[in-house]
């Protein structure tokens, strides 16, 4: 008896995490390659993620998933403030650089094609609602934490992508900036959090 499309799928993706870690395979790297090193046809990759744009949207999606259980763990309880300078000492961390990198990939990638890299862009608003439940559980509105999270969001990641571009140092101190910033503004003192 054959096992459901889904759990071949699922069973595809912890291969392609075991092989070839959690920033899944390199973009330039075709469906038969990747099938080679997972030692299964490319057909059945093909049958279970479509194209290699979709396979590698589904390994980041995923890889991405993890990580938000992650950060979501820690983040009970957490402030706004804390729970951004979490979010950006989590992504910042030099370990994340690969990810960071094919996250960048396929965004660039989504904006032209956006139907091949559904499941990458279904969920890119996770980490915002995490801080938009946050910035609610703080006292703002929810039209205006929504805001702020999604600035917040948006800035993140222009950090982080200057900060594949440039040196860490003068981008790390413009995050902490932009966080001091986000403290000022809600009027809440880093000191009383913490306590």
């Amino acid at each position: 008896m054959r096992s459901p499309v889904g759990e071949g799928r699922e069973r595809l993706l912890q291969q392609l995490f075991a092989e070839f870690g959690e920033n899944g395979p390199r973009p330039d790297l075709s469906m038969r390659q990747v099938a080679q090193r997972l030692g299964v046809h490319h057909t059945l990759l093909t049958y279970h993620f479509g194209s290699r744009p979709a396979l590698l949207s589904a390994v980041l999606a995923e890889a991405r998933r993890r990580d938000n259980l992650i950060i979501a763990a820690t983040a009970d309880g957490l402030g706004f403030v804390d729970l951004f300078r979490a979010i950006w000492s989590f992504y910042s961390d030099e370990a994340h650089d690969e990810r960071s990198r094919a996250f960048f990939h396929l965004t660039g990638l989504a904006v032209y094609e956006r139907g091949a890299y559904e499941e990458f862009v279904s969920d890119l608003d996770d980490l915002t609602r995490l801080l938009e439940t946050a910035a609610v559980r703080e006292g703002l509105s929810e039209p205006d934490a929504a805001q702020q999270s999604l600035i917040a969001t948006a800035c993140l990641r222009g950090l982080l992508l200057q900060r594949l571009l440039s040196p860490a140092a003068q981008v790390d101190a413009a995050a902490e900036r932009f966080i001091e910033s986000f403290a000022a503004t809600t009027g809440v003192d880093e000191r009383e959090e913490k306590r």
